[in-house]
């Protein structure tokens, strides 16, 4: 199952509500970066408070912040452990590699 739909009510600020409701858009098997979910919620320079919001998120897998990425394709910052992200990124059909030394990319 790829889609489904579940209504949510987070509690958290304004902004964080804003970030996590951008994390829903991103398609199953996509990822984005800081600076692009900062730029759909309108706030191109807050990649920094996306990382906290995402972060943040009440609610991990059902709103998807494994999807979010650094620039450069890093992955870091998971809250649920980078194993966890690349586990739940590979499922999605994203390839990563490692570099043997506990860091991962995409």
């Amino acid at each position: 199952m790829k889609e489904f739909d579940v209504k949510l009510c987070p509690e958290g600020s304004d902004f964080q509500k804003s970030v996590w409701n951008a994390l829903t858009k991103i398609p199953y098997g996509t990822t984005s970066s800081y600076g692009e979910v900062a730029e759909m919620i309108g706030k191109p320079k807050a990649a920094r408070a996306v990382g906290l919001a995402n972060s943040l998120n009440p609610i991990q897998i059902i709103i998807p912040c494994h999807r979010v990425v650094s620039s450069s394709g890093k992955l870091a910052g998971y809250a649920g452990g980078l194993d966890v992200m690349v586990e739940l990124l590979e499922l999605e059909g994203i390839r990563t590699k490692s570099n043997g030394k506990g860091k991962y990319s995409i």
